[in-house]
């Protein structure tokens, strides 16, 4: 699903990430690694949100950034970005719209139960708490379809229940024969992956 070819990006002259070779089939798959590592910058890559320097990534094919790679990622990254003029229902009906659904995909749905946040759905995101954020931000991210369900911290702010509940959704959708990345320093996450792959020194390995 995932395959990464002589990856280098670089800022400058400095160098932050090289991969070699690297492919991901559908899988629950964490990455492991210090603050800085690199982490982001790759799932950023992944996304179509940054481009390699040298190299190639590719979703299911097409190039990371292509309109059909796009098609098939979502993205949820560590600081949500939310409308705090719509409410979070009003967002994630919106998402669902653009990509051709009625109502949000059945995953957001999944999430609601699973975090216990009925009560968020028509709320507008100001005054929100950063674990309450991060709730809509995912509920928002998975309200459109996808096959690669990229995800930075995505358990920041969330309570013990919530956390055991987004990692039993996040199988669950792995199991389906989806990808979901995950950037993490949470053990239970870790623990439940399929693959841990460690960002470190700009370079990635399985661990």
């Amino acid at each position: 699903m995932i395959e990464i070819e002589r990856l280098e990006k670089a800022y400058g002259d400095r160098t932050v990430l090289t991969i070699e070779d690297w492919s991901l089939p559908s899988s629950n798959c964490v990455l492991e690694g210090e603050n800085g590592a690199g982490k982001t910058t790759l799932l950023l890559m992944l996304a179509g949100l940054e481009h390699p320097s040298r190299g190639e990534v590719r979703i299911k094919g097409h190039a990371s950034g292509s309109r059909d790679a796009r098609a098939l990622v979502s993205f949820a990254p560590d600081q949500p970005a939310l409308f705090d003029d719509l409410t979070v229902t009003d967002q994630m009906t919106y998402v669902a719209r653009l990509h051709g659904l009625k109502e949000p995909f059945e995953v957001a749905g999944e999430l609601v139960e699973a975090l216990g946040c009925e009560d968020l759905l028509p709320r507008f995101p100001r005054g929100m708490s950063k674990g309450q954020r991060q709730k809509a931000g995912l509920l928002i991210a998975t309200a459109r379809p996808f096959e690669v369900l990229l995800l930075d911290e995505p358990t920041t702010g969330l309570d013990a229940q919530s956390r055991a509940g987004l990692i039993r959704v996040l199988k669950a959708v792995a199991e389906r024969g989806n990808v979901v990345l995950s950037s993490t320093h949470d053990e239970g996450l870790l623990a439940a992956a399929d693959t841990v792959a460690r960002v470190a020194d700009g370079s990635l390995t399985l661990a």
